[in-house]
């Protein structure tokens, strides 16, 4: 990570403190819910910023892995194994089905740890 995410990463994390710690004590009960709502976009915000990139790493590794094909945009070969799952080339129960679903996996668990990362807290 580099220095401008990392300053990026503690705006936002010092912002959201001041958020919760300070703003919202001092709104009306009718505001806490819309007010814990910003900081949790903060929050996502901010591990988008430090793990964002990771996740695009995992992802365009596990989609170029599963069609052989390390040249593809991520986007390109994102939507042809798209393609290969709606043509069911996935649907028998066989390695090569295990390997999608494996991949899938890994991807969204390295989503899932920017967006929500207490659903994958105990899963590693």
């Amino acid at each position: 990570m580099n220095t401008d995410n990392t300053t990026a990463i503690d705006l936002l994390d010092t912002a959201r403190e001041v958020l919760l710690d300070t703003l919202l004590p001092t709104l009306d009960k009718a505001h806490h819910y819309e007010c814990r709502m910003i900081a949790r976009a903060m929050a996502v915000a901010a591990r988008q910023i430090a793990r964002g990139a990771d996740a695009e790493r995992i992802e365009a590794g596990a989609v170029a892995a599963l069609l052989d094909d390390q040249q593809a945009t991520t986007a390109d070969a994102r939507a042809r194994l798209a393609g290969l799952i709606r043509s069911g080339a996935f649907d028998h129960p066989d390695e090569r089905q295990q390997r999608l679903l494996e991949a899938l996996l890994r991807i969204n668990r390295a989503r899932l740890a920017i967006t929500s990362p207490k659903a994958v807290r105990n899963e590693r």
